[in-house]
């Protein structure tokens, strides 16, 4: 049977003997009053009821049903009303991520036939909510197929069937095509309580012009936000091209400002003078942070373009905990915080060990800078299948809100006129620990101090 089981790009108008309606709905409260006038309407004339739906909208059927002065209860017990969850109905018959007709067939025909003849041949009024679970799933195909196999079931089985479908669902241009796809595979459709509750035809008249005011609106904003996003676009590449130019640049005169400080340094320590010795050591600091931000940048350049690579070979974390800690001595004893050590010896894995340098330098920076010159913690332990690095400070803290946002480029959690960078250093660690297949996470307080933790597969 074809029609079933044909691809979603192939769909049948609904049969036009069919009684196939779709509701959308906004609130839970409004598809309760329709579906419990839909099943009472029926209950009228002797039709029985087939409701397959969540547990908390059955609920909300059988109260509504019951205010209108229903026996639900008997119903349920003499079966002219049978009640099925939505999702465990759904996993009986969906194969590979699609409804599969076989199975739907027999499951649900049997159950519409056992109604159908209990109620002595009436038309059975069915209402289901298997479609909007497989949207809200993300899965249009699915739910566009099984829409396909409810019709083709009404052409075996006398039922009158209703779907509901919440708005909500549909919000993105792709959701448009559904939606409309939807509408195509039912006789009939029902908007959503903000028309279907207004009375006056002149009322209705006039909610028909705004929803086509608002449509047009939406299809200027549109191709507004896409003339926008072509131009940010453009901009971020502007951007990224000055930043590598800029980087490279400035890389080639700071190479040969930085040997002639050490040429210098070396005569300062010839002739024995501090003063000098001490002014050249202050110039190399800088040109030293200099080279690092210029780096950086050129770090923004390459990982934007997906130029990362990393040289992997044998590394041992804790000797490159050791050496990076030795090189920060000064730095440590500046920020007059007691820097303790914790490693297990060795902790080798097959790591890009410069990129990984980066890394343990910008955590230990930040605890540095960020620690109120109280104790700093770095540590490095094994386990079965991972490496992990802990850089923990008692200093300032990172508010919550600021937490995930710190691994994006150029954003900092305090304020640039304290604190200097440019804000990148943990943006680089995330993509350097990432690219090795890691996770980096922050744990944090204000004014408890922050934990950053690494994570590295050894690799093979």
């Amino acid at each position: 049977m074809s029609s079933a089981q044909g691809s979603t790009a192939q769909r049948q108008s609904p049969p036009t003997e069919g009684d196939h309606h779709v509701q959308f709905y906004e609130a839970p409260s409004f598809l309760f009053d329709v579906v419990a006038k839909f099943l009472a309407t029926g209950f009228q004339t002797g039709e029985p009821a087939v409701v397959i739906a969540t547990e908390a909208h059955r609920s909300g059927f059988k109260a509504h049903l019951k205010a209108m002065g229903f026996e639900v209860e008997r119903a349920l017990e003499d079966g002219r009303l049978v009640l099925l969850d939505s999702r465990d109905t759904l996993a009986k018959f969906m194969v590979g991520g699609l409804p599969d007709w076989s199975r739907f067939q027999q499951l649900i025909g049997a159950v519409l036939d056992r109604s159908h003849r209990a109620a002595g041949g009436r038309k059975v009024r069915a209402y289901g909510e298997m479609v909007d679970l497989l949207l809200k799933d993300q899965n249009p195909q699915a739910a566009l197929l099984l829409e396909e196999q409810w019709n083709e079931l009404g052409r075996s089985y006398p039922f009158s069937l209703l779907c509901a479908y919440a708005l909500g669902g549909f919000q993105t241009q792709e959701d448009a095509r559904t939606f409309h796809q939807v509408c195509a595979a039912h006789t009939h459709v029902r908007p959503t309580e903000a028309y279907s509750q207004v009375s006056d035809d002149e009322l209705r008249l006039r909610e028909i012009a705004a929803l086509q005011q608002r449509s047009k609106m939406l299809e200027t904003e549109i191709e507004h936000r896409k003339r926008v996003e072509k131009e940010l676009l453009t901009a971020v590449r502007l951007r990224d091209d000055f930043l590598a130019i800029a980087g490279h640049e400035l890389r080639t005169p700071l190479t040969a400002l930085q040997l002639q400080l050490h040429s210098l340094m070396h005569l300062a320590q010839e002739k024995d003078d501090p003063h000098m010795q001490e002014r050249l050591s202050r110039a190399q600091k800088q040109a030293q942070r200099l080279g690092t931000l210029t780096e950086q940048l050129l770090d923004v350049v390459r990982i934007g373009a997906g130029r990362l690579t990393l040289q992997v070979g044998e590394c041992d974390l804790s000797a490159l905990v050791q050496e990076v800690v030795e090189r920060s001595a000064e730095a440590v004893t500046q920020s007059r915080c007691q820097l303790r050590v914790l490693v297990d010896q060795p902790v080798r894995g097959q790591w890009d060990g410069a990129r990984l340098e980066q890394v343990v330098t910008n955590l230990l920076s930040n605890a540095l800078k960020y620690g109120a010159g109280k104790p700093v913690e770095v540590m490095v332990k094994a386990s079965r299948d991972r490496a992990t690095l802990g850089v923990r400070d008692t200093g300032i803290g990172i508010p919550l809100d600021a937490q995930a946002r710190i691994f994006d480029r150029f954003e900092r959690a305090v304020s640039t006129t304290n604190y200097g960078g440019l804000g990148l250093g943990l943006w680089i660690a995330r993509q350097v620990v990432e690219a090795h297949g890691g996770v980096i996470r922050v744990e944090s307080e204000p004014g408890l101090g922050a934990t950053f933790t690494v994570e590295l597969p050894y690799g093979t």
